[in-house]
């Protein structure tokens, strides 16, 4: 075995021949090399040992073999850990099982962030229904800090031992072993090494298959045993005595004490016997009462189990054992169907109350009722967040033709702000719309042009006669749709959305190609593609809206740059302990020393970091003025200083210098996927930032090679023009076609399809499933958003990452109450009268389309729901 061991994985085993070895799969070809997999065989009576047997003579370098008398699951971890000699620990369930990359992880995240505890997302795989859900995936940008730094990840925290790595050193230092003979073992053993670890970093990625419930699993009965609880809370209360910390985190130990005390009372249906409801009670109150004798005041569990809003039940009646004894007392038939019956009327009552609901509804009735009218226009910035870029452009164009109705979308919290920018602009005649409003679905429904940087909600549809031109909003650097390995299901409302539009604007022949390859759009897409300069872009070529920035804001006879770096969240360099936050001020900070007075540096950051960097007291750094759009404003400065953002692309129409400041170039490339490798670019590029600091004092910034830079231009910026914005305003508003670059696709809806609607890929077994649609006539695959596993993106992102024209969907079809009623008696009745429904489905999910046969994956139906849907299709099309 490897002396360089990077993780020692212990595995206890007991009772487990039908799991061990899909466990041990994933383990024995994890891609971290340096792995020492410690397997100890805790007098399991089963075949288990066979099993051992064969892995260890078969992966000698790599597992080491142990036996010992049945003891329990935590007797088991602790016998392996004085054998561990991997510089960190990790631990795994015998039953469950492992994404093959997820030690690599790990142990990267560990080394790169200098942590001693690194946690991941897991997903929860419920066999018995063959459904995967992804847990424990958010509050990412909470971590790379120590306890101290963030207490809260105390408790938004899993105290589970195997979605974690340990410094082997902290079980050497700290002599926290798991409790011997006690359930919940993990509660008095992660929870209280967490406070002594020097940062716990995290891997946002699901690396985890945590099997939710098996015959024979030790936690899946509630019985006498489940009291143990009880004593792994008050073992992890008093680690934290010990310590000295109990009264530093008192608010936090308090919410895990509540949250698995109140999650046992509300099982209380689960349970055969009431006496052991009784003490449950009795010990869970007492235990409380013993260490937080405010525990009735903590306001942190009680708003985030209950809801924040006051309620007798969440303010009273679960802080009395009297409330639990009723519950008791009451048959278990009672409470199970009580607990049905109030989720029954909860849930409708949510979807009569939830905006998500009652948006759909009020755009449908909209869409079917009011008429289209002729002139009136709804423009649209990153879904209301912005009023800029090339709608922006579009808008104020058009202002100028008083016979237009206009509207532009915004957040409701941002209407006072993006009416400054209207005013700012002399745009009276341009009427905000509230995002998430009846009059936005209105607006939505009702106007013949809409225009969209990004894409409108999920049940939109397109009218007859509307016209619907996205815009996108850049060139893009970083890969997008089904080339984002990890993120293909997130595709589904932008791929939709393309679809939806009547004109999609690309500025070159680069753009146009990965954006119709890859969200499928080559044989799917049935409108027209503009090739042409975006119209946000036409500034950039305005010398005149120059020397008037220029002049606004002083800048005459000062040499003016820009610094507009990419958000690093996830990859910013943590192991000094300090956050990506800290790594610009100290970039900043520098810069300004550098700087001489006849230089201005304007800085544009990363909304998540724009509020944390403090800029006022720098000597020759100025934020972005917030009384001009941003472009417009960059169009005055002299340089550009960037790194990974696709904004190099628009501002280098201008022909000045731009700056790849990459310091971090090879830790940010090992994590995000790129369409091209940025160093080919005829830019400046600088790694270190002495060389950085020595380029402002220069006197030639311009160093791009001519015949480089002619080829640059013939790839991306050849179609820019100072007219780029009243072109595709003719065009769109005007029907005026002079001069605009067209590639129709309206060939598409002449082909006769095969829509094939894929099963979820449950299983390593599953991946062949696709086999059968090589043989069909022209198929269409549709997978749906919320059945998508590791093995539908593995599927999809190798095998049939070409080739296959394939949808991502969604459930969120365009149907009014009634006929949501309508749909699901259908449902329930196992009856397909709901033959409008379905042809709406069809036009929402794939316009224009015509498609001859559905057809259903051979080895099937076990979703029920996706045998509703099929027949449905299929007897609407037949």
């Amino acid at each position: 075995m490897s002396e360089n061991i990077k993780v020692s994985v212990i595995v206890p085993i007991y009772n487990v021949e039908n799991y061990l070895e899909r466990c041990l799969d994933s383990l024995v070809n994890q891609t971290l090399e340096e792995i020492q997999i410690i397997l100890v065989n805790d007098g399991s009576p089963d075949n288990s040992q066979a099993i051992i047997d064969k892995y260890a003579e078969n992966y000698p370098d790599k597992i080491l073999a142990l036996v010992k008398e049945n003891g329990g699951l935590s007797d088991a971890r602790n016998y392996g850990i004085p054998y561990a000699t991997g510089e960190y620990i990790g631990f795994v369930d015998s039953d469950d099982y492992l994404d093959v990359t997820m030690y690599e992880k790990m142990y990267q995240k560990a080394v790169d962030t200098d942590s001693e505890m690194v946690v991941c997302g897991y997903y929860g795989v419920n066999e018995k229904k063959n459904t995967y859900r992804q847990l424990q995936m958010a509050n990412a940008a909470e971590f790379g800090v120590s306890l101290s730094e963030n207490p809260t990840l105390l408790y938004s925290n899993a105290p589970y031992a195997w979605n974690k790595i340990y410094k082997r050193e902290l079980f050497e230092r700290t002599g926290i072993r798991f409790p011997k003979g006690k359930l919940y073992e993990d509660i008095a053993t992660t929870y209280p090494i967490m406070q002594y670890a020097n940062r716990i970093a995290k891997v946002n990625e699901p690396l985890y298959y945590y099997i939710l419930q098996r015959e024979g699993a030790i936690t899946s009965k509630v019985t006498e045993k489940t009291l143990q609880m009880f004593d792994s809370l008050a073992l992890l209360n008093e680690h934290y005595k010990k310590s000295g910390n109990f009264e530093l985190y008192k608010k936090q130990l308090c919410f895990i004490n509540l949250k698995h005390t109140m999650l046992r009372f509300k099982d209380f249906h689960l349970y055969s016997d009431r006496e052991l409801q009784r003490r449950m009670v009795e010990i869970g109150f007492k235990q409380l009462n013993r260490y937080f004798d405010d525990w009735k005041k903590n306001d942190l569990f009680f708003d985030a189990f209950f809801g924040k809003k006051s309620s007798f039940k969440k303010n009273v009646a679960v802080k009395t054992k009297l409330w639990w004894y009723g519950k008791i007392f009451m048959p278990n038939p009672i409470i199970v169907n009580y607990n049905k019956v109030t989720r029954l009327v909860k849930k409708c009552r949510n979807i009569f109350k939830n905006k998500k609901f009652t948006n759909k509804y009020n755009y449908v009735k909209a869409w079917r009722k009011e008429p289209l009218q002729d002139k009136q226009v709804l423009f649209e910035s990153f879904h209301g967040t912005a009023i800029n870029d090339s709608p922006f452009a579009m808008m104020k164009e058009l202002a100028k033709d008083p016979a237009f109705q206009i509207y532009y979308t915004s957040k409701v919290n941002l209407l006072e702000a993006h009416q400054q920018v209207l005013d700012a602009n002399g745009l009276d005649q341009v009427k905000l719309v509230p995002l998430g409003t009846k009059e936005y679905q209105r607006v939505l429904a009702t106007s013949k042009y809409l225009v969209n940087n990004v894409s409108f909600p999920t049940y939109f549809v397109r009218r007859e006669g509307q016209i619907c031109l996205n815009t996108w909003h850049g060139t893009p650097l970083k890969t997008l749709g089904k080339k984002m390995a990890q993120g293909i299901q997130d595709m589904s409302n932008m791929q939709r959305n393309f679809l939806q539009s009547t004109h999609l604007l690309h500025p070159n022949r680069y753009t146009m190609n990965h954006m119709m390859e890859d969200y499928n759009l080559n044989h799917l897409y049935t409108g027209e593609v503009l090739l042409n300069g975006y119209p946000r872009n036409s500034v950039f070529l305005d010398k005149e809206a120059e020397a008037s920035v220029r002049e606004r804001y002083d800048m005459n006879g000062k040499e003016i740059f820009a610094y507009m770096p990419t958000w690093r969240g996830a990859t910013s360099n943590k192991a000094n302990g300090t956050g990506y936050e800290e790594e610009v001020k100290d970039i900043l900070k520098k810069f300004d020393e550098q700087l001489t007075d006849q230089q201005v540096l304007y800085v544009n950051l990363h909304p998540l970091v724009r509020d944390k960097v403090e800029i006022a007291g720098f000597k020759h750094i100025l934020t972005f003025p917030t009384d001009i759009d941003n472009y417009s404003f960059l169009n005055a400065v002299d340089v550009l200083i960037t790194d990974y953002s696709s904004v190099f692309f628009d501002y280098s129409i201008t022909g000045k210098p731009v700056v790849l400041f990459m310091y971090d170039y090879e830790e940010y490339m090992a994590e995000r996927g790129m369409y091209m490798d940025v160093r080919t670019l005829p830019f400046e590029k600088i790694y270190r930032i002495e060389d950085m600091l020595a380029y402002f004092g220069r006197q030639d910034k311009k160093t791009i090679e001519e015949s480089a830079w002619n080829e640059y231009v013939e790839s991306f910026i050849k179609y820019d023009r100072l007219d780029n914005t009243k072109m595709v305003n003719d065009y769109i508003f005007y029907n005026k076609k002079e001069g605009m670059k067209v590639f129709d696709y309206s060939e598409n809806t002449k082909i006769e399809r095969t829509l094939y609607l894929a099963e979820k890929v449950k299983h390593l077994d599953d991946l062949n499933q696709l086999k059968e649609v090589e043989s069909l006539d022209a198929p269409v695959a549709l997978f749906l958003r919320k059945d998508f596993t590791p093995h539908t993106l593995q599927i999809l992102s190798g095998q049939y990452d070409e080739g296959l024209d394939y949808l991502v969907g969604d459930a969120n079809m365009f149907v009014s109450p009634a006929e949501n009623v309508r749909h699901y008696i259908a449902k329930r009745l196992k009856k397909y009268w709901c033959n409008d429904i379905y042809r709406m489905e069809l036009r929402r999910i794939l316009p224009n389309i015509k498609i001859k046969q559905v057809v259903t994956a051979k080895d099937t139906y076990r979703s029920k729901s996706l045998k509703r849907a099929s027949k449905g299709y299929k007897h609407i099309i037949y």
